[in-house]
This record gives C-alpha cells, sequence and structure tokens, in this order.
C-alpha cells in the first residue's frame, strides 16, 4: 500500500496521471515466483508500452499476437523494438491452430482484450491452455456499466450495438458482452485456474475506473484436474467444445 500511494505521488508531481498497466505490471513483479519466465505471450499489444515492460523480465521470447488489420498500426512502434527476443505473429487466438502447436508460455499478459469476445468462457479456456503448466495468467477486462450488475455474477449483454450504446458505455461497436468482476472471476476458476488475485491496478488511478474495469493474476497449476459439466466422467470439458 505505502509503494502504491508513493507512486501515485511521484505520478502527481511530475505532472502525469498514473497508468494502471504500470501498476498491474508491478503487481504481476510481486505476484511472480522462481526464475525468470523464459517465453512471454502478449496479446493485443496495443501501443507497445506493455511490450517494453515485459521486455524487462528478460525472456528469451516474446510473442505479440494481434489480430489481422492491426500490423500497420502496430508496426509504427514495433520498428523502435529492437530487440531480437520479440516476434509477431498476425492471429486470432480462437482460431489458431499454429499458435496452439507452439510450447506453452511461462506467462500470458492479456489486457483489454476479453470484452470484445463474445465467447468469452471459451476465451478463458484457450487463455488456460497457452499458459505453462505452473505458468501465470494476467487478464484485464472492461466490466459491466450497469451499476444493479456491479456485485453480481452476471453479463451484461449489449445488443444489438448501437450508436447509443457506444455513447453511453463508452465501448466500441463490436463489444457485446460486458462481464462482472466476479464472472471473470468464475470462469478462471471453472477452466481451472487457481491462487487468483484481484488487483487493485485501477483503483490506484480512480475509483471510477475501478468501477468499470477488472483485472485478475492467475496460475496454472503445475498438476490440474479439467472441469466439466454433466458429471466428472463425461469429458465434457468446461470451454472446450470443437
Amino acid at each position: 500500500m505505502i509503494r502504491r500511494l508513493a507512486r501515485r505521488l511521484r505520478n502527481r508531481l511530475a505532472g502525469s496521471p498514473p497508468d494502471y498497466r504500470q501498476e498491474l505490471f508491478e503487481e504481476l513483479r510481486a505476484y511472480r515466483e522462481g526464475p525468470k519466465p523464459r517465453r512471454i505471450l502478449e496479446i493485443g499489444p496495443k501501443d507497445g508500452l506493455d511490450t517494453v515492460r515485459l521486455l524487462g523480465l528478460e525472456p528469451e521470447r516474446l510473442t505479440l499476437v494481434d489480430l489481422p488489420g492491426r500490423e500497420e498500426s502496430n508496426q509504427a512502434w514495433l520498428r523502435a523494438i529492437t530487440s531480437p527476443a520479440v516476434e509477431y505473429v498476425t492471429a486470432n487466438i480462437m482460431y489458431s491452430e499454429t499458435l496452439l502447436r507452439l510450447p506453452p508460455f511461462d506467462l500470458v499478459w492479456c489486457t483489454g482484450v476479453l470484452y470484445h469476445n463474445p465467447e468469452q468462457l471459451r476465451m478463458v479456456r484457450r487463455l488456460y491452455d497457452l499458459v505453462e503448466p505452473g505458468g501465470v495468467l494476467v487478464l484485464e477486462s472492461a466490466t459491466t456499466r450497469n451499476p444493479r450488475l456491479l456485485r453480481e455474477n452476471c453479463v451484461e449483454i449489449v445488443f444489438p450495438p448501437s450508436e447509443e450504446m457506444k455513447t453511453k458505455y463508452h465501448v466500441s461497436l463490436n463489444v457485446t458482452h460486458l462481464p462482472s468482476a466476479l464472472a471473470v472471476h468464475s470462469w478462471l476458476q471453472m477452466v481451472g485456474f487457481t491462487d487468483l488475485r484481484l488487483s487493485a491496478c485501477h483503483r490506484a488511478v480512480s475509483k471510477n475506473l475501478a468501477r468499470a474495469r477488472v483485472a485478475y493474476l492467475a496460475r496454472r497449476p503445475l498438476v490440474g484436474a479439467e472441469s466439466t459439466y454433466y458429471g466428472s466422467g463425461s469429458g465434457f470439458v468446461i470451454g472446450k467444445s470443437l
């Protein structure tokens, strides 16, 4: 708490607002155990700021994956990153068999992506498959904007998308499902993640931001039993439908 307050004070004195992703990265550093991560996956690298932070962990390989059509905008900042550890992959993690054939990652960093995908439980399961047993997931997302649902374990469906809802909720038109923080927590548990930790990164910026977004740090256990439905022997693994 004291360190977080000190960072907020430094940011204020410097005239720059606190950055929740920097706060989240600092929490990751405190959460992680063991040696440096050899292989890191960053999903949806945005502006490259997190890429630089993750390179500070000195991985052997940092794989960046983003959707088709994002190459040009990403190249604007990628050109300034000269580390040989970085590789860029154009793919949708939900549909890329090539990505799944790669060895799993010691650390998967996924911020600002989940709420853009309507198949959110399936996506959380895909993230589980991408994490090495014993590895760590950092998952951050926008959440429901409905004040009556903030404390509920539910998903707010915003459909059909409209300019009115875009303006009201400050989200893009491709957003149709806004989970509550508890829903994200439940999905992480359902697919098998353990040692879940709710991040305080948004609250370090403002209470309003903390009401509109959530982040969790989670670990894939070394030995885990896949969660199933219709009984433990059904073989119907949660989130693994074909």
